[in-house]
This record gives structure tokens, sequence and C-alpha cells, in this order.
């Protein structure tokens, strides 16, 4: 599995790509609501020169043309690592074969069913990013549509990385680490408790306590 950031907050990025735990970064329009229009493109750019690993950059709902233009210009904020995501649609997936012929990556996003995935990859996708929160949210087993998916690729032998976002808490994270060919992408919200236990906490409680006596 490899894990991406989901952020668009330059400090936050800034400190969790000093762990060495992430293969880049995604963001979406949501992640960059509070960044002018105009200021966007060099706020990916910045993002860009502090994660030198891939970069997922979203186009906006447009004509199929409008998104092609952007999607170009998107994928030069940094050439060989941007992936760009495109909202799943009958239009993203016409989308997703232009840009696939012009050697640009694309990633389907906003999926949710096993058949979208499938979609997704026959339509030449780098990868397919599923919504397992709001699934979940839905009522609906999000880990157990990535699952399902999987599946689905590994029968057809698809090539198509799955990224399972929107991710709800550690425990369907760690669910999702157990299912071949899954990446994911999670907040920074949720670093913490991925990092962290009350167990190692007290193991360096005393840690600390032996090193004072010395």
């Amino acid at each position: 599995m490899a894990l991406f950031l989901d952020s668009a907050d330059l400090d936050a990025i800034r400190s969790g790509m000093q762990l060495g735990i992430y293969s880049g970064v995604t963001t979406n329009p949501g992640l960059l609501r509070d960044i002018p229009r105009e200021d966007r493109l060099d706020h990916l750019g910045a993002i860009a020169k502090i994660c030198r690993k891939s970069i997922y950059a979203q186009v906006e709902l447009q004509a199929i043309a409008k998104m092609e233009r952007e999607a170009l210009t998107l994928v030069e904020v940094a050439p060989g690592r941007t992936i760009i995501k495109v909202p799943m649609s009958p239009e993203g997936l016409q989308l997703c074969q232009k840009l696939r012929s012009k050697n640009v990556p694309v990633c389907m996003t906003a999926l949710f069913s096993p058949s979208q995935v499938f979609a997704a990859a026959a339509a030449g996708a780098y990868a397919a990013a599923v919504y397992v929160g709001r699934l979940f949210r839905k009522g609906e087993d999000g880990t157990g549509v990535v699952r399902k998916a999987a599946e689905i690729l590994r029968a057809q032998e698809m090539q198509t990385r799955i990224i399972a976002a929107s991710i709800p808490d550690i425990e369907a994270l760690n669910t999702l680490m157990t299912i071949p060919g899954v990446d994911a992408t999670i907040p920074a919200s949720l670093q913490e408790p991925f990092l962290q236990h009350a167990g190692t906490q007290e193991a360096i409680d005393e840690f600390k306590k032996l090193s004072s006596k010395k």
C-alpha cells in the first residue's frame, strides 16, 4: 500500500513529508476552496516544491475541451509527478482516454461501486479513488466495496491502482491495508492516531524515567 496525505495545507504537508511515510499528496477543489481561484495553480506549485513525490490535482467539472486544457496546465505543476483527478462521469471517461493518449496519468475520482472502478480501469485510468467514508455514511460497507473492486481488477488482470479516500478512522484504514493492490489517502487529522498508541507512550515514559536515574 502506498499512503498519501490528503491536504492542501503547506505546513501539514511539510511536517507530514518529513516523516517518510507518504508517497505523495492528494488535493481536490474542496481542500483548495480557501485559496483564491487565481492563486490555486501557484499554491499547487508550492505543494510540489515541498512534496517531491506524486501530486494529485483535480480538474473542475466543465466541458470536456475545457477540462482537457485545465488538465494539461495542471500536469505542468510537477511534470512526471502529477496525476490528474477526473470526476466519474461519461464525460470524465472520455477525458481519461484523451489524456491517456497524451501520456497524462488519470485518477478517476468520486467512485462508489466496483463497476465504476472497472469502468475507470477499462478507460485506461492509472488510479481509481473510492470514497470509503461516504459509503459508510450511506449505510454501505465502504471497505467491502474496495475489497470487491480489487478482486475484480485482479481477476481481469487490470493494473489500475485503487485509492481508498474519505477514510473515516484507523479501523477502516487497518482493514484496507490487508487488501492487495489498494492505496490510501488520509487527512492530516488521521496522522496522529495512525502513528500513536497509548502503549507506545507508556513505554516512552518508562524509558524517560530510566534515563533520568542515570
